[in-house]
């Protein structure tokens, strides 16, 4: 049967067999089974100053290179790693991180808030809406992806348990970060977007392709919930978003 339509991003094929495997990319090098993926550099840079993390890898590319490390968290190894900003360089990253061993994975970072929000809610995303490209390689066309139950679950038991208060929805992957035109986001908030981020779709095509837990806690950041966009100095919240990284490396064995 001819997986040819009318247009490309609808061809989807199952077949695992592929020309580039993550396996032999990733050689030997093994990392911990659970691990944090984060895009709060300034995070790990003070765990790094602490001394409280080992580089064990690296992920590999043509522009950059991003080290991978590990810190003990009540006596368990952790992964921990910057992340990639964008859909397919963070589908090609959780690849590599589950060809290394990776089988339990907690990404936590940034999104745009589009309903009124204070800064520095957390979010965690039940489904995702497929505004990107590469989750369309690893699963049939739908609009949305769900973040695995039982990571979710398992998720949601570890905050409760820290007593960190979060709200559960919906959020928006999109490529297209200079197009979020004002129709388009009203569009998205109707169908009951909480967020707008970058990843969260790749994240949970690839991890349910490979069969592997993955589960994502956002901060809300800047907002576009009004008619202008307000940046609202997120990034220099450097203590939100360090304490988020901590958390992280501790709610992921929950996974």
């Amino acid at each position: 049967m001819s997986l040819k339509r009318a247009y490309p991003i609808l061809e989807f094929d199952s077949d695992k067999k592929v020309y580039i495997d993550p396996e032999a990319v990733a050689g030997k090098t093994k990392i911990p089974e659970h691990f944090v993926v984060t895009f709060f550099r300034e995070a790990i840079a003070c765990l790094l100053e602490e001394g409280r993390l080992e580089q064990v890898a690296a992920f590999k590319s043509e522009t950059v290179d991003i080290p991978l490390y590990k810190t003990r968290i009540n006596d368990q190894d952790v992964g921990l790693c910057l992340g990639y900003v964008s859909a397919a360089a963070s589908a090609a990253l959780l690849e590599e991180l589950i060809a290394m061993g990776g089988r339990k994975f907690l990404v936590c970072g940034g999104a745009g808030v589009l309903t009124d929000s204070p800064l520095g809610e957390l979010f965690i995303p039940a489904t995702a809406v497929r505004d990107e490209g590469v989750s369309y390689h690893y699963l049939p066309p739908s609009r949305e992806v769900a973040c695995d139950e039982d990571a979710l679950s398992a998720l949601k038991k570890a905050l409760d348990y820290h007593r960190v208060s979060y709200r559960e929805g919906k959020t928006w992957t999109t490529d297209g970060i200079y197009r979020e035109t004002k129709d388009i986001t009203d569009m998205r908030r109707e169908e009951g977007c909480l967020t707008v981020e970058m990843e969260a779709a790749a994240f949970f095509a690839v991890s349910r392709f490979r069969g592997v837990r993955l589960a994502q806690i956002l901060y809300g950041g800047d907002d576009l919930s009004q008619s202008v966009w307000d940046k609202r100095g997120w990034k220099n919240r450097s203590d939100i978003r360090a304490n988020l990284v901590k958390l992280s490396l501790e709610c992921v064995h929950w996974l």
